[in-house]
């Protein structure tokens, strides 16, 4: 386990709500951005690929998979940004959407996605290992998506990839729960949740629900708590017996023992998304994993300026997945 302090922006960009809420005013949108692909899945649902520009799928160059945090998209800065810094050092990238992320918001079954859904990520990386069966395949997920990763990485799966990189991982699910619902931080509950009860309330008045009685009456406008939906929405869609069931095996700190391949784990110490219980101690690690842990940064922020803004974190990315690479040869 190694740990480094290196990203050390401007004083007046350290406070983490400007370093979380930056991005979004300084950074252009770029919801045209890239090349879409329809991606079946067996339980007769989809989900949307999204290919940088410039990709090369018959080229034989490094592909890196990016899996976005909650409700995010290509359109997120952090991803967008990521998947140029990799172009310029020419690395191929697609990002994985999630169920109802990408262009079309309502996928087509009850069931959408959850901090602990490896089953879509899995298929995803299967059919892009047999389709480029001489690639070097490497990943990285953010927030939602990095938690995820987290717990692909500890499985069989891990031994088709190269490498993998986590950034503002919610490792410690109730943890974090109990943390958005604090101070400022309720601000972005609310940015999170609008999108989620206006996607189930669709599925609702389609009847996508008729089935079970439990979730076809709920009115989850009256939600406002993480702990509340997931235990009332979340748990019972996917499986989970309860919102502490879910909690408990969706957490991806309890698969760090487990990791499989070299993974990188960026966290900032400021970030108000995260409870303290998400940072890992020496004994829940294992040589494969490096930790970084940053004073500033915010959540998914990592912003400085030097004549513009920019972002630090898709530079780190970038380099981790070079020296993975280059260590392949």
């Amino acid at each position: 386990m190694s740990t480094i302090e290196s990203f050390n922006p401007s004083a007046w960009l350290r406070p983490p709500h400007i370093q979380t809420l930056l991005p979004r005013l300084v950074f252009r949108s770029r919801q045209w951005y890239g090349q879409w692909e329809t991606f079946a899945l067996n339980d007769g649902d989809f989900i949307e690929l999204c290919w940088h520009p410039h990709a090369t799928p018959d080229s034989q160059r490094p592909l890196v998979v990016l899996f976005h945090g909650l409700e995010g998209s290509v359109d997120s800065p952090y991803i967008w940004q990521t998947m140029e810094e990799l172009a310029e050092h020419g690395i191929d990238s697609v990002v994985m959407h999630f169920r109802g992320c990408g262009k079309t918001p309502i996928n087509l079954l009850p069931r959408a996605y959850h901090s602990g859904d490896i089953g879509d990520p899995t298929a995803v990386i299967l059919a892009l290992r047999e389709r480029y069966p001489n690639r070097s395949i490497h990943t990285i997920g953010f927030s939602l998506g990095g938690n995820m990763l987290v717990q692909l990485m500890s499985t069989e799966l891990a031994d088709v990839l190269t490498s993998a990189a986590v950034c503002c991982a919610p490792l410690d699910l109730m943890s974090c729960s109990k943390r958005i619902d604090r101070g400022f931080s309720r601000l972005y509950r609310k940015y999170l949740l609008t999108p989620l009860k206006q996607k189930f309330t669709i599925k609702q008045q389609r009847g996508m629900f008729k089935d079970c009685t439990q979730l076809n009456s709920l009115d989850v406008n009256k939600m406002t708590s993480f702990l509340e939906f997931d235990d009332k929405v979340t748990a019972p869609l996917h499986g989970f017996s309860d919102v502490e069931d879910y909690y408990h095996r969706a957490s991806g700190k309890q698969f760090l023992k487990q990791i499989r391949k070299p993974t990188l784990i960026v966290h900032a110490n400021d970030d108000p998304f995260l409870g303290p219980d998400v940072v890992p101690h020496l004994d829940e690690m294992n040589p494969h994993v490096t930790y970084e842990k940053h004073p500033h940064g915010g959540h998914m922020g990592f912003i400085n300026y030097q004549h513009r803004f920019y972002s630090w974190l898709p530079t780190r990315l970038v380099n981790w997945v070079s020296e993975k690479e280059a260590e392949q040869l």
